[in-house]
């Protein structure tokens, strides 16, 4: 195994961002490369796409579309909680 690979990897920020907002089940603002936004729940995502509750209703949302993800208040550390 090349030593490279013997490192433990360290889950991306992107990962671990949406993990937290998912578990601890906070609204979100999406706001999308054409400008528009979406409020609501991120229920699930993988590398191409999440899926967002908006009132009861699933949305599937590609990343690649998706210009800013904010949360309702500043989060102080992500990463410790991951």
């Amino acid at each position: 195994m090349p030593p490279s690979e013997q490192r433990t990897a360290q889950p991306n920020i992107q990962d671990v961002f949406l993990n937290y907002v998912r578990r601890e089940k906070l609204n979100v603002t999406i706001r999308m490369m054409d400008g528009s936004e979406l409020e609501g729940r991120i229920k699930n995502f993988d590398r191409f796409a999440l899926v967002l509750d908006q009132s009861g209703t699933d949305h599937m949302v590609f990343k690649h579309a998706i210009a800013v993800i904010k949360t309702p208040k500043a989060v102080s550390n992500y990463y410790s909680h991951s």
